[in-house]
């Protein structure tokens, strides 16, 4: 059984290679899941979080509005609608995206569900950003 496997992030407007990487951890809408080298199939819905990829003994952190992972033994391919590396959140942009969503919700014509869910994924964003 391989160590390490290959790990694809794929949102609409962009492919990431990450190649051979030996664990990821990712935010199912049932909790974290992980991933190494030889894992069962399986396809799991994704929520707003975090990724973390362990690549060459280094991780690496990006945010997630959620998708889908497809898990293979020697593959992993994660289709999310983003995926922003952690050295390109703006996290000024995440900051202000909250206080314009929490102004809309005191709009009663406002789609509660929809700024609600502009704030998590701004705050995933700055949380994942302080990694820094």
């Amino acid at each position: 059984m391989s160590k390490t496997f290959q790990l694809d992030i794929v949102t609409p407007t962009n492919v990431i290679s990450e190649g051979q990487v030996e664990y990821l951890r990712a935010p199912s809408t049932e909790g974290l899941f992980g991933i190494i080298g030889g894992h069962a199939v399986a396809t799991i819905l994704m929520d707003i979080g975090e990724i973390k990829v362990t690549k060459d003994g280094k991780e690496l952190y990006y945010a997630t509005n959620g998708g889908f992972a497809d898990i293979r033994p020697e593959s992993v391919m994660l289709l999310v609608e983003t995926a922003e590396k952690l050295s390109d959140i703006n996290k000024e942009r995440a900051e202000n995206a909250i206080k314009r969503a929490q102004e809309r919700l005191q709009n009663n014509e406002t789609d509660l569900n929809r700024a609600r869910a502009a704030i998590n994924r701004a705050r995933n964003r700055i949380k994942i950003s302080n990694r820094i």
